[in-house]
């Protein structure tokens, strides 16, 4: 578009009125706030409660000197080899103190930290350390070896320092580099800011100041953008971080007993996640928690309503793209529930437009598609195609000087009261539980197996309401594969993350095209009902646990049949499936929610005939 044509052509001076003043307020920020106010707390906070994990805790004073000593091993040891902006770190540890120990010591060098998941595939890790760039990857031992060839293993004990000062004195622009799925089939890594992280810091705590009685529960998959303020806003902010164990963020049981033990006061929840803790009456059962954010995915009034009626405690919604230091909008949700709920407002230094295909200024109640302006913007991808860096574009709407402009491929539209309303996407990009999935991405390693001819993935609503992952697949049925099922979910989980991996497979003859020759999504018929073909032959239930066993997991899967052999993970079973699963056999085995047992059934017995054994060495009948 010209930039002669006024982008706000369309709009009655009404309009503008209202989506000028609803945009975030501009101020300055400084770029290394975070970094001042870690140093602070860490040297005057002495005995106060830093983090809590399981039977440890550090104070402020502990894991300041921890923290101070890493910072100063990775400078000693690792110091800028060119141009600071390009200092990059791996961190391949899991939710633990090490964690913060590592980002913090990371962030005080004047580095960008780039967090890395040790649950993914190798190769998968391995993409994104050799695309990031990273002088080493921190872990917490030397296993890590093996799949990276500067691992630089980290002790909680080994590096202790009172204080540290890095010697360039420099910092470099990134604070940190986060991979996301790409269309491309490889990761792409967003490169996000040191001023757009401490704006995002610094408006969520005069916001929602944390005092020091306050504990934050990290809680998050270390690789989802959230994470990065559950392990930077408490100890900004001089309050405490209550570490959940790996595994334990998907057991409302788990998290509910955490959460009183520590007496959590803040928390994270995806809207999927949500679901299940209020349906185990999370939020009535968790007193101490007077703050709960929720983002990753469309919140729906349905929850907020049951959340109110449960506590007493704030719910806000939040959104924004991993290309936008982490949150830009943020609803306060049961303190003025509607239908839809909206995303709100802008935060501070940021500015959403919503544009419609030529870029001019949609109309208040017009759909169109998101675009954020401002300081939280992300510099830019690493391993991306043109395409997708074509999307840090520039329209023609005036910005305070530094800001920049990203294309979200998200849809909304303004409202009469000033607040934004998500619409949906404008691609076939998914979220599932909250984590962004391309399902470009995963057609394409699916084409990278030698027996497949052709493939395409698409999204499903399951019978229970979980969005699940469906993958066509025409196989060449000249070679022999043995179990295509089994082989395909072999072949993606060796390469891509839990998140990306499909939860049923449709074998095609051909793949229904267009008369273009594209894909013709709408003649891809949802998947049956039908048991997968599994190697395991079928056998049926053998008693009256075992049959209810079966039913469930029948139900909840969206099969017609499950063997009392049959592997869950192999019948598509997931963490939410799992969640729902423990819900349903609790109440029909006549169990109580807190039974110690619960968890076990599922958890430990990875088949039918498994579960009903725990069940029954336990005492349960029926």
């Amino acid at each position: 578009m010209s930039s002669q044509i006024d982008p706000w052509s369309r709009c009655s001076d009404a309009d503008r009125e209202v989506i000028e003043l609803l945009q975030g307020e501009v101020r300055p920020v400084p770029d290394d706030e975070i970094e001042q106010r870690l140093r602070g707390h860490y040297r005057h906070s002495g005995d106060r409660v830093a983090v809590i994990d399981g039977t440890r805790s550090w104070t402020y004073a502990e894991l300041g000197e921890r923290v101070f000593g890493l910072a100063h091993c990775l400078a000693v040891n690792f110091p800028p080899t060119g141009m600071l902006e390009e200092q990059v770190f791996g961190v391949a540890v899991d939710r633990s103190p090490e964690l913060i120990m590592a980002v913090h010591a990371v962030a005080l060098t004047g580095a960008a930290y780039c967090p890395i998941s040790p649950a993914d595939p190798a190769p998968w890790q391995s993409s994104v350390v050799g695309t990031s760039g990273a002088a080493a990857v921190l872990a917490v031992d030397d296993t890590s070896q093996d799949i990276f060839p500067h691992s630089f293993a980290i002790s909680s004990e080994a590096c202790v320092k009172p204080d540290f000062e890095p010697a360039t004195g420099g910092m470099c622009l990134a604070a940190q580099v986060i991979f996301t799925s790409g269309s491309t089939g490889r990761p792409k890594g967003v490169i996000c800011s040191r001023a757009g992280f401490a704006n995002r810091l610094r408006w969520m705590q005069e916001t929602f100041p944390l005092g020091p009685r306050d504990r934050v529960a990290l809680k998050t998959p270390v690789t989802f953008d959230v994470a990065g303020w559950e392990m930077f806003w408490p100890q900004y902010a001089g309050a405490a971080t209550v570490i959940v164990p790996p595994g334990e963020h998907a057991s409302p049981e788990a998290l509910i007993s955490l959460f009183n033990e520590h007496q959590v006061t803040v928390a994270h929840f995806v809207p999927s996640m949500l679901r299940m803790w209020l349906r185990a009456e999370g939020a009535r059962r968790c007193p101490s928690l007077r703050m709960v954010f929720s983002s990753g995915e469309a919140l729906d009034s349905a929850l907020v309503e049951e959340f109110s009626r449960q506590s007493a405690a704030e719910l806000h919604n939040l959104y924004g793209p991993t290309e936008a230091a982490i949150d830009v909008t943020h609803y306060p949700a049961s303190a003025a529930p509607r239908q839809p709920v909206p995303i709100g407002r802008p935060i501070t230094n940021t500015r959403l437009y919503v544009l419609d295909g030529d870029g001019f200024v949609c109309p208040i109640g017009e759909p169109g598609e998101i675009h954020i302006q401002g300081a939280g913007v992300a510099v830019g991808y690493l391993g991306a195609d043109e395409e997708e860096a074509a999307r840090f574009n520039l329209i023609h709407l005036d910005a305070p000087e530094g800001w920049r402009t990203f294309r979200t491929g998200d849809l909304g539209r303004y409202t009469p009261d000033g607040q934004i309303e998500y619409c949906g996407r404008a691609d076939d990009q998914l979220k599932i539980r909250g984590q962004r999935v391309e399902p470009g991405e995963i057609i394409q390693a699916l084409r990278d197996h030698e027996r497949v001819l052709d493939a395409y993935v698409k999204a499903h609503a399951s019978g229970s309401g979980r969005t699940v992952l469906v993958a066509y697949v025409v196989v060449d049925n000249q070679h022999e594969m043995g179990n295509p099922v089994s082989a395909l979910h072999e072949h993606l989980t060796r390469l891509l993350p839990a998140r990306s991996i499909p939860s049923k497979f449709v074998l095609l003859d051909s793949m229904p095209l267009s008369r273009h020759g594209k894909v013709d999504v709408h003649r891809l018929d949802p998947p049956g009902r039908a048991r997968p073909a599994l190697e395991v032959a079928f056998q049926e239930p053998r008693g009256p646990i075992e049959e209810l066993i079966a039913n469930t997991w029948a139900h909840v899967l969206d099969l017609d049949e499950v063997g009392v052999h049959d592997d869950f993970h192999d019948l598509g079973g997931d963490s939410l499936s799992a969640v729902e699963i423990t819900f349903v056999l609790t109440e029909l085995l006549g169990l109580e929610y807190g039974d110690a047992i619960v968890p076990r059934i599922l958890m430990d017995g990875d088949t039918v005939a498994r579960s009903a054994e725990i069940a029954e060495e336990a005492g349960v009948r029926l």
